[in-house]
């Protein structure tokens, strides 16, 4: 950090930022140690500290530069940082951004909502500390706050203006970036106790060095790559945020000037890039950027200070104007394993399952066994899959293809009788809850449940038991109201559809089959963790709108009433592609931000108390999970091979069916 910096003029600069560092620490919330690292960065974090760096340059400027910090310039460096890491949790939630110095931030890990409350918390702590120190430092914190609001405000009112003017792009640099690096320096000299006008002169020179700054990033924008850079580059034009070299090279160049009037392919954007930068304008910003810098360093030159402290705060500040880090990654690639053809699962396992489909009559012929919506569905690559034993792999596939048989069931565009739905309920409900050593009927469903109900059971404590039976329970009833839905042809509205499609999409049901094979429980504490909770839902949300994708022309077939694109078309009346493509979309920024999430699971573990170091255990089974229900859309589920042939799923009915009439049998 400070190697930028002469340490001989500065001796005591880098314990003092140690000592800011310490004053920095995560906001924490009362009685609730899992949320601390919302607001922790971790140890290992990269930033700069730049405008700690300045607070503590301003206060060494106008006092002793070989003395270290007195305590209230500390607090004041810590002070403005956690003002402008306050900034950034907002400013991540408006560009959708999921990285942060090549790792993933609190918007793609905790989502927008809590980023934003996160942001808040920090951003609080920061004008908490500036207050405490005076009522000066608390007026000149609020005073940049205003400012950066106002910069942002204005920025966001001229997006896709392609007429924006030069002094709208100043006023918003001026308020979004040079008010904290000018607050950063006012609150260090006022803490020297000189002159008004010597605190004046160096809150002006971050003021311009502010402006530079900032023009430097928008030039960066243009020139550099992501991996420079350590986040994604090139990204102004395609979000209408239109930077000096912009404004400059459309000015002259009508061709310009009209692609910047709306939003942009990415074809145009790269049209328009190419454009700027052979326009010139480019070298036309850094020479306004240089002239700033100058501005700043003459803030400096009347003042009654050693020439050699001058001469280095000015050198430190050219030297951070150019942020690029080389050899950064900013890659968002997913890290899962792509899949090869004919990959899945080891033969014997598949073979296991085929056995059983027929020794259970779920199945009657081996062509059934073969049924491509059953075993097709969990012919998953092997790679994804963390060790397990034989056994509960078994118990773990059985239970995943029974839970396939039971949504067929519901699923069948034969099932046309409202009546006969809701005695298919009553029949599992009742199988459900029976002992299914004694079941109260035969057939093929009670058979292949008993056979493997004392499987899963098998070390898991009794609360588990009857919480996976009571989520089955309720899975069953979502698939009734579906059934009933298709039946009278309902096609719910898009703010619906998320709820309903996660209601049948037995999210319990599939991380309990995970839990199964591993031979581990997932404390509560952990699924209740709104990080944990969020990578399920936006797991099984990604799954379940793939999934709507690769059955849509079947969906569409046996008018299947919770597919996603079908409701986009019945409510917005867009085209079947253009429904398609919004999907499509959305399937990618889940990805993106799951991603993300799995890379950040490890250090969320470490930090969250009561798991007594046995985190790092909980890791593979959220990786695998998201694996899962990842790859299952991608699976043969949706390919009929000539090899399979439909199991008559009336048959499988008709052996459950419990009338309304009928009363359910009693446990014995």
């Amino acid at each position: 950090m400070s190697g930028e910096i002469d340490s001989a003029v500065f001796p005591h600069l880098e314990a003092d930022l140690d000592r800011v560092r310490d004053v920095l620490g995560p906001v924490r919330f009362e009685d609730r140690p899992e949320l601390t690292a919302l607001t922790d960065e971790g140890p290992d974090t990269s930033r700069r500290l730049v405008r700690p760096m300045l607070t503590l340059l301003s206060f060494y400027l106008l006092t002793d530069p070989a003395a270290p910090a007195d305590d209230r310039t500390v607090r004041a460096a810590a002070g403005v940082e956690l003002l402008h890491l306050g900034s950034l949790y907002h400013d991540d939630v408006i560009d959708h951004a999921y990285q942060r110095r090549g790792r993933p931030n609190a918007n793609a890990v905790w989502g927008s909502h809590m980023a934003v409350l996160g942001g808040d918390a920090v951003t609080t702590e920061g004008m908490r500390i500036l207050i405490e120190l005076g009522q000066c430092e608390g007026l000149a914190g609020t005073t940049a706050g205003a400012q950066m609001c106002a910069g942002m405000v204005i920025e966001a009112a001229d997006l896709y203006v392609a007429s924006r003017s030069e002094q709208s792009y100043l006023d918003a640099i001026d308020g979004k970036t040079a008010a904290l690096l000018s607050l950063a320096c006012r609150v260090g000299a006022m803490q020297a106790g000189r002159p008004e006008g010597e605190e004046e002169a160096v809150a002006l020179f971050g003021r311009y060095f502010g402006l530079a700054y900032q023009l430097y990033d928008d030039i960066l924008d243009l020139t550099s790559t992501a991996e420079e850079m350590g986040k994604p580059v090139n990204a102004d034009l395609r979000e209408g945020i239109y930077t000096l070299p912009v404004i400059r090279a459309a000015a002259r160049d009508r061709d310009l000037a009209n692609l910047l009037r709306g939003r942009m392919t990415r074809e145009q954007a790269a049209r328009a890039h190419e454009l700027v930068i052979a326009s010139g304008a480019v070298d036309e910003a850094q020479a306004v950027a240089e002239e700033f810098m100058d501005e700043a360093a003459g803030q400096l030159a009347a003042l009654p200070v050693d020439p050699r402290v001058r001469h280095a705060i000015t050198a430190y500040a050219r030297s951070i104007l150019d942020r690029r880090t080389p050899g950064t990654a900013v890659s968002r690639q997913s890290t899962r394993p792509s899949r090869a053809h004919g990959d899945g699962l080891p033969p014997q396992l598949t073979q296991w399952v085929r056995n059983w489909l027929v020794d259970t009559g779920l199945a009657r012929t081996p062509a059934e066994a073969d049924y491509h919506r059953w075993i097709g569905a969990v012919q998953l690559p092997a790679q994804i899959f963390a060790p397990a034993d034989t056994a509960r792999e078994q118990t773990a596939f059985g239970m995943t293809v029974l839970a396939l048989v039971w949504d067929d069931l519901f699923e069948d565009p034969q099932l046309r009788d409202p009546e006969a739905v809701t005695a298919l309920r009553r029949g599992l409900v009742a199988m459900l809850r029976q002992d299914p050593r004694t079941p109260s009927r035969p057939g093929a469903i009670p058979t292949a449940w008993a056979s493997l109900w004392p499987r899963v059971c098998q070390g898991r404590s009794t609360r588990w038991q009857e919480r996976f039976r009571d989520h089955i329970e309720e899975w069953f009833e979502a698939a009734e109201r579906e059934a009933h839905h298709r039946i009278n042809g309902y096609i719910p509205s898009t703010a619906d559809c998320l709820s309903l499609r996660m209601a049948i999409g037995a999210l319990e049901l599939n991380i309990a089959c995970v839990e199964v094979r591993q031979d581990r429980e997932l404390p509560s504490m952990l699924r209740r963790h709104p990080v944990i909770r969020r990578l399920e839902e936006l797991a099984f949300s990604m799954a379940l709108a793939e999934n709507d994708l690769a059955g849509l022309d079947q969906d569409e077939a046996d008018q299947v009433p919770y597919n996603l694109v079908r409701a986009i078309r019945h409510e917005t009346g867009c085209t079947r592609r253009e429904a398609i493509e919004q999907v499509q979309r959305q399937v990618a920024e889940q990805r993106a931000q799951i991603d993300e999430m799995i890379r950040y699971l490890p250090a969320l573990f470490r930090m969250i108390p009561g798991l007594s170091g046995h985190g790092k255990e909980y890791v593979p089974i959220f990786e695998m999970m998201t694996n899962v229900v990842h790859r299952a859309p991608q699976t043969d589920r949706y390919t009929q091979t000539s090899a399979s042939a439909a199991p008559d799923l009336e048959r499988l009915r008709r052996e459950i069916y419990l009338p309304a009439d009928e009363p359910a049998p009693t446990a014995p």
